[in-house]
């Protein structure tokens, strides 16, 4: 008899979380799965793309305290409501995919397997953005509670090894799974421009817009031909603007509303990613899929397994714009090189199919 498959995802927004979300709950309504999807909010947009033979159950709101942002509310009252109204049996398998806390304590009170998904590397996701005290204090509390979950499946190779060195983490519930995506397959050459460069993603903090806004500045003072398109929307837009006007560079920048990636990895010369910290990045993974050339900060934890150390693009040092306006000069002045690169790594791209990862978490999944 084929599991029921409960996903735990409180925010449901635009990014790559969703993705999977929508990948990973395709392939197990075509494998006969019974799914549903427990959450508080859903972007309309991603709610138009899942499967209609998924259930969706909405939370009701009961508490809504004032002094917590609202992401926070929504996991409390997505965790009562399960608690409250979600039927389980022998039969069920919780899989977490935001705030694991919450999954691990309620797989605990329904008596249910409990898979929680990291989407980022544990400590790259917290050193950035909080003080020393709090960082050693969020740390603690999400390590703890990982230990009770029954099985961890982790994105990248270097956040499995972070969890198997925990002496208390039993290394046989540690799993390595790529995010499963659709690889563009097309084998045609594009026209690109070399100094048309571009980034695609959420526009805030994680993602470091302002180094590469910086980074940019540097590069047009010497080369007033390169131009940057900023795709995607979030809460750091209008800051991020309000810099561009400041260093007076706003005819080479131009912010896009995301929509269809596509023609973006198709006509641009290069492709930037300079966030603080990271899971496995799905865009760099589209991004080899188009052969567009590609400069990633190295940050914890995909982007030197995506590029291979550097065999399929180029890898720069976290939040650092010297570094990066550096290597975008050396791009644009050996763009044959890095077109091999990126041609090199669009044949390794089978490791991310749909298929071979989502058999990994059916297999996993069937064991429990």
């Amino acid at each position: 008899m084929k599991k029921k498959i409960i996903f735990f995802i409180p925010n449901i927004d635009d990014g790559g979380i969703e993705k999977n979300l929508i990948l990973l709950s395709n392939y197990f309504i075509d494998k006969n799965y019974k799914i549903e999807i427990v959450y508080t909010r859903i972007s309309k947009k991603i709610k138009k793309k899942l499967n209609s033979k998924l259930l969706l159950k909405k939370t009701i709101q009961y508490i809504n305290f004032n002094f917590l942002n609202a992401r926070i509310n929504n996991s409390i009252n997505c965790f009562l409501f399960f608690l409250v109204k979600i039927k389980t049996d022998t039969n069920s398998v919780l899989f977490s995919m935001q705030d694991h806390p919450f999954s691990i304590l309620l797989s605990k009170f329904k008596k249910i397997p409990c898979m929680i998904r990291i989407a980022n590397h544990p400590l790259g996701s917290l050193r950035f953005f909080n003080n020393y005290f709090k960082f050693l204090l969020k740390i603690t509390i999400k390590i703890f509670f990982y230990n009770f979950a029954t099985v961890i499946v982790c994105n990248s190779k270097e956040s499995s090894k972070y969890f198997k060195n925990l002496l208390f983490i039993k290394k046989k519930k540690v799993y390595t799974i790529y995010n499963p995506i659709f690889i563009n397959k097309n084998q045609r050459k594009y026209k690109r421009d070399r100094y048309e460069l571009v980034t695609i993603g959420r526009l805030e903090k994680q993602k470091n817009l302002v180094g590469l806004i910086k980074a940019f500045k540097i590069v047009s003072e010497k080369n007033p031909k390169v131009r940057l398109t900023i795709v995607g929307k979030g809460s750091e837009k209008s800051s991020l603007k309000e810099l561009v006007n400041n260093l007076k560079i706003n005819s080479f920048v131009k912010f896009k509303n995301f929509s269809n990636p596509k023609k973006f990895y198709e006509q641009k010369g290069i492709f930037i990613l300079n966030s603080f910290f990271e899971g496995l990045p799905n865009v760099l993974i589209e991004a080899l899929s188009y052969k567009i050339p590609i400069i990633s900060s190295n940050c914890q934890s995909g982007p030197k397994e995506i590029l291979k150390n550097g065999k399929f693009g180029y890898l720069i040092n976290i939040n650092d714009e010297i570094d990066l306006s550096k290597k975008i000069e050396h791009v644009i002045s050996r763009y044959s090189e890095a077109l091999a690169r990126a041609e090199k790594g669009f044949k390794s791209l089978d490791r991310f199919s749909i298929t071979k990862q989502c058999e990994k978490y059916s297999k996993i999944i069937t064991s429990l």
